[in-house]
Formats: C-alpha cells, structure tokens, sequence
C-alpha cells in the first residue's frame, strides 16, 4: 500500500508540474479533425459511465446520432472556443440545466502571478440582465463609475447584443422543456457566455444606451495582487491612527460583523446578503413577513431560519412571503430545513437519489485537478469506499445513495400554519425548485410570477464530476446523482407553474409583490 501510494503522488507531482506556456499553447491551437472526434467520442463515453440519466429526455438513438453528425462535421482543424461551438449544443440536446460545457481559459506564469497576481474576468465588475432580447446593466459592483445602472448595452466589441444572445441559448440548456429559464440565464451569465466564445483580452468595449444618450465604456479586468496592495495600505493608515481601545472596539467590532455576515450569507463581490428578512406593515395590525432567498448557499442558514421564524411567531404573523426570484439553488441540507418551518406534517423531503454505479461518488476527489484533494484522496481510499458500500445500495441492478432527507423528516416546534406565498421566475432553480415542488403538491403555498427553471419532477445534481476532453480541454460539469421529491406531474419536463401568472417587466413596479399585497388585504376584508 505504501508502495502504491508513493508512485500515485510521484505520478501526480510530475503531470501537476507541466509548464504553464504548454497549456496555454494546448488551448490555442487548433486541434485535428481525429483529436476532435476523440474528444467527443471520450466526453459521451464519460457521460454514460457518470451521469444516471442522461436518455431522460433524449432516446439513445437519436443522442447518439447527433453524436455521430457531430463527429461527420469535425472535417478541418479547430480551436478549442471553435469547437465548443459544435459540440456545446449536441451536449445541451440532452436537456439537463445542471449539465455544463466551458472552455479553457490561459493560466497565469508564476511571473504574472507574482508581479500582478490572480486575474479576474473584466465582466466580474458588473451584473446584467435581459429583458425581451435586450442585454441592460442590473448593477455596477466595482470600476468605472460613469457606468450606469439601467444602461442598454447595444453592443460587445462591435458585436451586436441581439446576435450574441441567440448565439448563446443554444450553448445551454434547462431541465426538460421549460422556456422560461434560458432567456434569464443567458442575461445572468452573459460574462460567462461571451468568455467561452471569444478570446480571452483584459479590456472589452461595451456601447451602451441611456435614455436617448449613447456612450461607450471599456470594463477591465482585476489583477488581486494590485488591489490587495492599496486595500491594505489603507487599512494600515487607519490602523496607525487608532488607539489601544479603540482597535480594541474596532476588533470586537470587526468579530459582530463577521458573524453577522456568515448567518446571513454576505457576497463581497455584490455587496448583498444571500438571505433576509423583514416585514412589510398590514391595514389589519399584523405585519407580512417577507422572506428573500437569494440563494440556498453560503453561511450559517440554520440561526437564520431559527431567528427568522421565531420573529414570525412572535409578532403572530398570518402572512409570509418566500421570494425565490432569481434563486439558482444551493444545499439539500438547507432547503430541508426551511421546508420543516413551512409544514407541521411529517414528511420524506427527497427519494433515494439514483446514480451510476457504487463508487461513482468517489470520481471527483480522485480526478481533482487539486494535488491535496487527490492525495487524501488516495490516502482516504479504503475509508471513503467503505462509506461508499454502507450509503449506496443496488436495487434491480441500480445505484442509489440514501441521504438523511430520504428518512421520514419532523416538522419544527415553531412551524408557521399561516398562509404561504411563493414569487417564482424562470432563474428560480434547482433546489428553490424542489422546495416549490413540495409546497406545490402539498397546497401548502400560492404561487405567484413565472414558471420555474427547474423542473417539478426532479434533477441530476448533487455531487458533480469536472470532466476534461484530453485533446481541446474543454471542461464538462456531470451531475451524478438523480434528486428528487416524492412527487411527480405529467407531462414530464416542466417546472412549478405559478397560480397567478405575472410575466416580470423590468421597471421600479414589482407587480408580483403588489399582487400579494393587495390579495392579503382583500382576503383581510373579507375575514
């Protein structure tokens, strides 16, 4: 054993130590039609030995014939981003919203990373959104400051906007046949999208719109090392002027915020908490609690939720909002949680949830790019297989694994028994739509806005497997478990359909809270 172990990390210490310069080289060049076809012939090799349903809205007849068409048209060299091109929409036919191509990106030389430090992407100062197939800036995070929240951006580069978001919904797709969360997504992750497509530069120019004024402006990219630098030379100045007591309060200060900031889940690049909570004043004396979830990761969610609900109880709220708007997903762990405050029934929060094999589980950690991750790995290897051999279980030749969530689950002390109400849109995904799922087969919530981006009957998340097609370097994102709740619609491959549909129009109005509002009032009257 400590033979082989000696020869895995001697293995992994020399292919960790191949020059920088050769990769960068490896993803610039353009590849040969055969190491093409052995890319895509190696990508859906893995994906049949990973992914539990990969012919959930597919046949294998015809995902394999695109497959074959795929490999019929690969007849000259391409480039990674040129192949990704080709090969992103055959991966998106597959319909599975949590399966995801992107292409490589140049590393850094130990020389750029020592004198500039890590890069961050230009568009990482701002967030968009899409409205019709318009692109507009949502919020400016960090740069140019003449930049304007609001503005139409009307095009990337010289390339028009238009064009570039059709481009783009063909590189994704959502779970099954839903239409409401590509058009989002796309706006979203607009930064992410233009990157795998186009050649990687520190400086990109956006034309842009406001009100009846065109402007241009350039974003640029970060480098860390600069940034920390004069941050810290600042922080160091306002140190100096300090005294024993005060750093002393400045300390204790610095502690309650970091506390603060782990409950509530704080983003420093957006410079907003992942939850909150508050309440809005009701014409009959008790307050609508209003619940934003912007994700269901980051922090320490449990004081939340606990704090939260118990500030319901005490102001004997009868209303509560959740808002799920925009909510991509997150934790299993978390989400059953919030679930046990909204039902005072007894409950099975997930079914057993479906994979490829026993040790499928195990692929990521001894195929991380991370020398530590698959070191522990290997060191780790007859422990993790043991845990591996109790928790996944063959039944009629399937592997599934059992999660806590999958035993029958008690609803808190504290449960709230008042009426529920659930804005919902199509970036509502994921786990936010196996929350929904529950309170919609249970009646349990009114839903209000779009349908969700996530599907009713379930997902392939859980725990991903990063694959790299050896060749072009593209980087494959595999779920590998099949997660579900209990409860199932048909047709297959749709989302949580609101009861109230509100089609969401970007202006100062949020139509689908007023409808709530104005609901709880008249429903009030009539009580």
């Amino acid at each position: 054993m400590t033979r082989k172990l000696f020869l895995y990390v001697t293995i992994i210490l020399i292919s960790s130590c191949a020059s920088v310069e050769k990769y960068n080289q490896q993803i610039s060049k353009a590849h040969s039609p055969e190491e093409l076809r052995r890319d895509v012939d190696y990508a859906y090799k893995k994906l049949k030995k990973l992914h539990p349903d990969v012919n959930w809205y597919i046949s294998k007849d015809e995902l394999d014939k695109k497959i074959t068409d795929l490999k019929n048209q690969l007849t000259e060299p391409l480039t990674a981003k040129e192949f990704y091109k080709l090969f992103a929409p055959v991966i998106t036919s597959i319909k599975q919203g949590h399966l995801s191509i992107h292409t490589p990106s140049k590393r850094q030389t130990k020389k750029e990373l020592k004198g500039k430090g890590k890069r961050d992407s230009p568009f990482n100062s701002l967030s968009f959104y899409t409205s019709g197939n318009k692109l507009f800036i949502k919020k400016v995070f960090k740069g140019d400051t003449a930049l304007v929240a609001g503005s139409e951006v009307i095009s990337v580069d010289g390339k028009k906007v238009s064009d570039l978001l059709d481009s783009f919904k063909i590189l994704h797709a959502s779970d099954g046949y839903n239409k409401t969360f590509l058009p989002k997504f796309v706006g979203s992750r607009f930064g992410f999208f233009y990157s795998n497509t186009h050649k990687q530069n520190d400086s990109i120019l956006l034309h842009l719109k406001l009100d009846d004024s065109l402007y241009d402006k350039y974003l640029y990219a970060n480098y860390d090392k600069i940034k920390a630098s004069s941050e810290k030379q600042t922080v160091s100045l306002e140190k100096r002027k300090l005294s024993r007591s005060d750093k002393k309060i400045a300390k204790e200060t610095q502690k309650k915020i970091r506390k603060k900031n782990y409950k509530y889940g704080y983003s420093k690049k957006t410079n907003e908490y992942n939850r909150n909570f508050s309440f809005f004043k009701s014409d009959t004396g008790t307050p609508i609690g209003y619940l934003k979830i912007r994700s269901f990761s980051s922090g320490g969610y449990k004081e939340f939720y606990k704090e939260s609900f118990a500030k319901i109880d005490s102001a004997r709220c009868k209303n509560l909002v959740l808002d799920l708007r925009d909510n991509l997903g997150g934790r299993l762990v978390e989400i059953d949680d919030l679930y046990s405050y909204l039902t005072d029934k007894e409950y099975v929060f997930i079914e057993k949830s479906k994979m490829t094999g026993r040790l499928s589980f195990l692929y990521p950690f001894f195929h991380s790019k991370s020398l530590p991750t698959k070191t522990a790995a290997i060191i780790l290897s007859p422990v993790l297989g043991l845990y591996q051999i109790f928790k996944v279980k063959k039944e009629n030749k399937e592997a599934y694994f059992k999660f806590k969530h999958s035993k029958l689950r008690k609803p808190k002390s504290n449960t709230f028994t008042g009426k529920v109400y659930v804005l919902i849109n199509g970036e509502s995904f994921s786990a936010s739509s196996i929350l929904s799922t529950h309170l919609k087969s249970t009646k349990r919530a009114t839903f209000v806005g779009e349908e969700t981006g996530g599907a009713y009957n379930g997902t392939v998340a859980g725990i991903y497997a990063k694959v790299e097609l050896p060749n072009s370097k593209i980087n494959m994102r595999v779920g590998l478990m099949r997660i579900n709740a209990p409860y199932a619609i048909k047709p297959d491959g749709y989302g949580i359909k609101p009861d109230i549909p509100i089609k969401e129009i970007m202006n100062n109005e949020d139509e689908g809270l007023q409808w709530i509002i104005k609901d709880i009032k008249m429903i009030n009257k009539k009580e």
